[in-house]
């Protein structure tokens, strides 16, 4: 999977604990892979899973976002 070219996505920063972030990294690097990569992946289900709980929930589908992917998908 290639990288989107530098300037054209927003950054994010947050702070998360370190006990977490301690093991995130480790876990990201068991697996060769970036953190960012890692986060990535993770945003991308997370959506997947609101996504499938307003269609159980039975939001009308009109009500829901689009669904535009990134040039950036997990691995």
């Amino acid at each position: 999977m290639g990288r989107p070219a530098t300037g054209k996505t927003k950054v994010m920063g947050f702070r998360p604990p370190k006990p977490l972030r301690d093991e995130f990294e480790a876990l990201a690097a068991d697996e060769d892979r970036t953190p960012s990569d890692a986060l990535i992946e993770a945003m991308h289900d997370w959506i997947k899973k609101k996504r499938r709980e307003r269609t159980v929930i039975g939001e009308p589908k009109g009500s829901q976002p689009p669904s535009e992917e990134s040039d950036n998908q997990p691995k």
